[in-house]
């Protein structure tokens, strides 16, 4: 079975099996680092939130008929459940003085996303580019994130300023989580050599690279480190901090970077190809 054939197969058996007055679209929709992820939107009248369920991880070559029948009758499922949630959190969403404390930030590479910042707003951080999501209500979807977008923006009748402020006013609260890799991995069960290398992230491993972006938690991690550092893009979620006296240099980073990213990354959490530095002298990171 080819994935193409997945995605008709599964179309015809949901239009099939969905009621008269629910309308489902199959749609292609654009991640992070170009990544684009193929799902079903739901529509039905009256209803103003349109979920999507996105199906990619569950194709595999021998699929059965019975199987993609499961799957199909799980989209439905999950979309027909979404029309439960309390219309509280949906006009919650609509709000933006009452969305300003959910709004965050994270940093994405600039260079693989060309198409998608053309739809967000947007800064240029080194080389790479922050981007900002919102805290999805927990009435509506538990522990869910959404990617601000610029049409989110005029609906909400808001500007850029608007947003990086609220951005940077939650993210000022936002919990850092920095701890030496040894413990970090000896809390998993993991007994790894000693390295120096420092974890860096936030309270929920979720998009936590972007707390480097504040230089207050920069000048902690140095005092910490108690010197210069590399800073190592593991992936979005996190970055590897590495004393400058324990490097054997940038070009060995940077190849070590590029081999994990092939084998360990996937290719939405990837975030860059080579190491940064904070330096002592100039308190701040740069390429």
């Amino acid at each position: 079975m080819t994935y193409e054939y997945f995605l008709d197969r599964l179309e015809q058996l949901i239009q099939e099996h969905k009621d008269a007055d629910e309308t489902v679209k199959r749609v292609r929709i654009l991640k992070n680092n170009g990544v684009k992820l193929d799902g079903f939107s739901y529509y039905v009248a009256g209803h103003r939130e349109h979920p999507t369920v996105y199906v990619n991880r569950y194709y595999r070559e021998g699929l059965t008929e019975e199987e993609l029948l499961d799957i199909a009758e799980l989209v439905l499922k999950t979309q027909r459940e979404s029309q439960l949630f309390s219309i509280q959190g949906l006009e919650l969403m609509l709000d933006f003085r009452k969305m300003k404390e959910r709004v965050l930030c994270r940093l994405i590479n600039r260079e693989r996303n060309e198409e998608l910042l053309k739809e967000v707003p947007w800064l240029p951080w080194l080389d790479l580019a922050v981007v900002f999501y919102f805290l999805v209500p927990e009435q509506m979807v538990k522990h869910a994130t959404a990617l601000i977008y610029t049409k989110h923006m005029e609906y909400w009748g808001v500007e850029m300023e608007d947003i990086c402020r609220a951005a940077a006013e939650n993210m000022a609260r936002t919990q850092v989580f920095l701890e030496p890799m040894e413990e970090f991995l000896g809390e998993m069960g993991v007994e790894p050599l000693s390295s120096g290398m420092h974890i860096l992230s936030n309270g929920q491993k979720e998009y936590g690279a972007a707390v480097i972006l504040d230089p207050k938690v920069q000048r902690m991690c140095f005092e910490k480190l108690g010197e210069s550092y590399y800073v190592i893009p593991s992936s979005v979620h996190e970055l590897l901090l590495l004393p400058l006296s324990l490097s054997t240099g940038r070009s060995d980073l940077d190849e070590l970077i590029q081999e994990v990213n092939a084998s360990c990354v996937s290719e939405e959490e990837y975030l860059s190809g080579h190491a940064y530095f904070y330096s002592e002298e100039t308190e701040m990171v740069d390429c």
